[in-house]
């Protein structure tokens, strides 16, 4: 019943898995670390210029944190074991 354009089970599976091998080099991952700091170099350059700016988002970010830490903290108390 297999014709000329039916693959098997196995064939398929194989090329569902495995396709991408021959796309993505494995050895690249660097290449992902170098690509992130040259976008992060616009915010290091953004804190030269606007210092008040980043300041005051880092403070709200850093407060934004301790409340969400706080608030989890006090509804999620668990009673004490007895």
């Amino acid at each position: 019943m297999s014709g000329e354009g039916v693959l098997s089970l196995r064939e398929m599976l194989h090329g569902l898995f495995h396709f991408w091998d021959e796309h993505i080099s494995k050895d690249g991952a660097w290449w992902i670390l170098a690509l992130d700091s040259v976008l992060f170099i616009p915010l290091i350059v953004a804190v030269f210029f606007f210092p008040m700016a980043v300041l005051m988002i880092l403070g709200g970010a850093a407060a934004l944190t301790v409340g969400a830490v706080g608030l989890r903290r006090i509804f999620h108390a668990r009673p004490p074991h007895a």
